[in-house]
């Protein structure tokens, strides 16, 4: 019996008692105890990914459904690093990982060994913590190794964060016991529950009272129906007035859900700006209002999260509130007094008709553009119970533009907002679902991602919508970019690659319509069908960036 043996059995043995079942591998060597021990139990789900990359991403999207950690595990090397990207990711949206790599024996390290390098704390600035397994074959190194696979996994559960845990192993690698000898024990972490002390809540409801202008912020947040029914009866109180991002997958109709829209006709006028304001959840995705609120700093934000570092997005954080933000609004709800003096909510909730009134009448008449591709997209997810993925860059922000939509779960890669792993997550979301998985996305995303699709069985349930502006087309939309000599060749990165060849590398289902009639009967035969779809809306020869700002002059209209 090997060493490699006896700490991958009590690795394997431990991560069964605390129910952890998804395991995704990626090919390799190194790894080869760990394949045999989690394979040798048909407790155990596995999948094989060839690409680290997306096979990161994939696990992310699994973990993001089922709100458990997913473990993903690497042969040694450079393959380690390849994870990065989904890491930082899950560690800033709060996605529970647990990432296992294999290693060299660290006497090799640094001395010409195959595929080795200083893998341990190599994710140091984006994990929430990380491990070196012991060696050693004494009772000490297995207890050692429990106590840090305990460690890992509760930190991982608790805080809904990665974990790396490193995993030195000598040869010979093939000879792990199938039958395992030995076992580890488990330990309970218990979770407790913050909360505002009764002197603390009451100082903060009095200084909420005191003021006649108060927004909540409502940033990426999991679905929560006790979280929605709080703010609606809060959103009752006529100086409060709630922004929701598509990501925060909050609704009511009286929430403003479509901010950067309303936020135009705003324009900068002062009995707009909020006095006080509470964001709750991570990134938001508004640079309109990050700037409204940076530029017209409120008197106090407070915000309210369950983690150990607030985020000061608008460089005026006066308090911050470490609780589930359910469970402080329950509390501060009672003796809950409304201040029926103010006209603060129905000022903002009135451009957000406006705004409603002027888009429907605009997209009555918007030319095949990628603004007219999303309209026709979001009227084919009406009343629909799907699971909403969104690209970055492009696709997000043109589907913030719509009104949020009841029935849907919207889930985006906001944590660091790279476009690298949208379509992966994806998959790994469709995995583990039931439910009909869409993910909108750019060209330039689907591409940098078709690795995705490198899967010995991509779900049926899955549909792909590509919007085609032939690459970089949020470079227009931003402003700086285009004011550079540099714009077409160093940001919008154009390309002429063929989406419906990589559809038939990947044998999956494809259509592409350049026109709206193309596009409204392709897009319903994609929901209709019972097999993966990509549909690809070609607008890459329309002026895009010209109908977004005539668009945005409409909705200013009176």
């Amino acid at each position: 019996m090997t060493s490699a043996s006896f700490r991958v059995q009590v690795v394997v043995d431990l991560l069964k008692k605390h129910q952890v079942k998804n395991i995704v591998f990626s090919p390799g060597s190194r790894n080869a105890p760990l394949v045999i021990g989690f394979n040798g139990d048909d407790y155990f789900k596995t999948k094989v990914l060839v690409d680290e990359r997306s096979a990161a991403f994939f696990a992310l999207g699994m973990a993001q459904q089922m709100e458990e950690p997913v473990v993903i595990c690497s042969t040694s090397g450079s393959a380690v690093l390849n994870y990065s990207p989904a890491i930082v990711e899950a560690f800033y949206q709060k996605i529970p990982l647990i990432v296992i790599t294999a290693d060299r024996p660290p006497e090799w390290v640094d001395h010409g060994e195959g595929q080795s390098m200083k893998q341990y704390k190599v994710y140091e600035n984006f994990i929430a913590e990380s491990y070196n397994l012991p060696m050693l074959d004494h009772p000490d190194a297995l207890w050692q190794t429990g106590v840090m696979t305990n460690e890992a996994f509760h930190i991982s559960k608790l805080l809904s964060k990665p974990v790396h845990l490193n995993f030195p192993f000598r040869e010979p690698l093939y000879k792990t016991e199938l039958k395992p000898s030995q076992t580890g024990k488990k330990i309970t972490h218990f979770k407790t529950k913050k909360s505002v002390s009764k002197e603390e809540l009451k100082n903060l409801q009095k200084n909420w009272r005191q003021h006649n202008k108060k927004m909540i912020v409502c940033g990426s947040l999991q679905k929560s129906s006790s979280l929605n029914k709080i703010l609606i009866e809060i959103n009752k109180d006529p100086s409060v007035c709630i922004l929701t991002e598509t990501t925060s997958n909050l609704y009511n109709e009286s929430f403003i859900s479509c901010v950067d829209r309303t936020l135009e006709r705003i324009n900068n006028h002062p009995k707009f700006f909020p006095e006080i304001v509470i964001t709750i959840g991570n990134s938001i995705i508004s640079k309109k209002l990050k700037s409204l609120l940076r530029k017209n700093k409120p008197k106090e934000h407070w915000h309210v999260e369950e983690t150990n570092r607030a985020q000061d997005i608008f460089s005026s954080l006066s308090h911050f509130i470490p609780v589930k933000p359910e469970d402080f609004f329950k509390d501060f709800l009672d003796g809950y007094q409304y201040n029926k003096d103010s006209n603060f909510s129905k000022d903002w909730y009135l451009e957000f008709e406006k705004s409603e009134e002027n888009h429907l009448q605009y997209l009555s008449t918007c030319k095949w553009s990628d603004l007219k591709a999303h309209n026709l997209i979001q009227n084919q997810l009406k009343d629909k119970n799907f699971n909403l993925q969104m690209g970055n860059s492009t696709s997000v922000r043109y589907i913030q533009l719509f009104k949020q939509q009841k029935d849907l779960k919207y889930n985006s890669n906001r944590g660091v907002s790279g476009i690298d792993g949208s379509s992966s997550t994806a998959v790994g979301a469709a995995s583990v679902t039931d439910q009909l998985t869409v993910l909108i996305t750019g060209d330039l995303s689907f591409i940098y991602d078709q690795h995705a699709l490198w899967n010995k069985e991509v779900p049926k349930n899955l549909k792909i919508i590509v919007v085609n502006n032939q690459g970089g087309g949020i470079f227009n939309i931003i402003s700086g970019p285009k004011t550079t000599p540099y714009s077409k060749e160093f940001f919008e990165t154009r390309h002429e690659i063929s989406l419906e060849k990589i559809a038939a590398t990947f044998k999956i289902n494809y259509q592409k319509a350049t026109n709206e009639i193309q596009a409204a009967k392709y897009l319903n035969n994609i929901f209709v069908s019972k097999d993966a779809e990509i549909i690809e809306l070609f607008t890459g020869n329309i002026e895009n960036e010209n109908v977004l700002n005539d668009y945005f002059r409409n909705i200013k209209k009176d």
